[in-house]
């Protein structure tokens, strides 16, 4: 006999359903990260136009570094700077893949064969 007719069909739980607190802190998480790139971004090119550039140094007093003066230390805070900018990038890009994949999964439903 055929599988399906013989199986004894079993229960299901139902389908996960994101809770809007997880669906809201996702968003606001990623306009943060959004904004905090933004922030390093206009910094890097402000400090490119003017010459100048600060550290970004939690544990001490911040160093301001010029292209004139110390041109060697100014051109690898801009590297470093540049570097932790496109970390952030690739941060927000992962989560937000995942998101999709993860949304994508659960908007599909399995169609239904028509009968012949």
């Amino acid at each position: 006999m055929n599988q399906k007719r013989t199986r004894i069909p079993l229960p299901h739980p139902p389908p996960y359903r994101e809770s809007r607190v997880s669906f809201w802190l996702h968003i606001l998480v990623g306009l943060l990260l959004t904004i905090a790139i933004g922030a390093s971004v206009y910094l890097i090119v402000q400090s490119l136009l003017s010459g100048s550039i600060s550290t970004m140094s939690r544990g001490g007093p911040s160093k301001t570094y010029t292209l004139a003066l110390q041109p060697r230390l100014y051109w690898f805070q801009i590297a470093w700077q540049s570097l932790t900018t496109l970390l952030l990038m690739a941060i927000l890009m992962v989560a937000w893949r995942i998101s999709r994949k993860g949304r994508a999964s659960k908007d599909k439903s399995k169609g239904k064969r028509a009968a012949p």
